[in-house]
């Protein structure tokens, strides 16, 4: 087990010069695929997830036991692909559920982590740091549970996901 401590430590990260804000891709697509209702979730490997192209994955969104504070996703990369490189003002814990991948994340003028990860492992992403997800596999997809503190920040007018200027501007 391995404890690196180099994105621990809080930045002042502000937007970037070519901010290109994911807010509207993502609201439209919360309208057309709201957050499921649930009090639990049976078997995280087979659940079925949704297209969002705009992000490169297939997910679903969950409210569980009507959360105001923490909100849960299920994301899906297909094999050898990867999710568009973002960051955004929520934390964001991941469990691996299916698969094997790693995550590049870094933030601004700073050199970039390669954290290498397989199923049953947890993640930290930390607020406002860039981040892109890699399916490693060619033949089999990743799945993550992602949990973040969405809704608080939310509630707060402070949530915010920027991609970064030189991801495609995607759908």
């Amino acid at each position: 087990m391995s404890e690196d401590r180099s994105l621990t430590t809080k930045r002042e990260q502000p937007l970037s010069a070519t901010s290109i804000s994911e807010m509207t891709q993502r609201e439209t697509w919360n309208k057309k695929h709201p957050p499921v209702e649930a009090t639990i979730v049976k078997d995280l490997r087979t659940t079925e997830l949704v297209a969002r192209e705009f992000r490169n994955t297939k997910a679903r969104f969950y409210r569980l036991s009507g959360a105001i504070r923490l909100q849960p996703h299920l994301s899906e990369l297909p094999p050898s692909k990867a999710s568009v490189k973002h960051r955004h003002t929520t934390e964001a814990v991941l469990y691996i559920v299916r698969g094997k991948g790693h995550t590049l994340m870094g933030y601004e003028g700073e050199p970039e982590q390669r954290v290498d990860w397989e199923e049953g492992d947890l993640i930290g992403i930390p607020m406002w740091a860039w981040h892109q997800h890699f399916n490693d596999s060619e033949t089999e997809v990743a799945r993550y549970l992602a949990i973040q503190d969405t809704f608080t920040v939310k509630q707060m007018g402070l949530h915010q996901i920027e991609r970064h200027p030189d991801s495609p501007a995607g759908e």
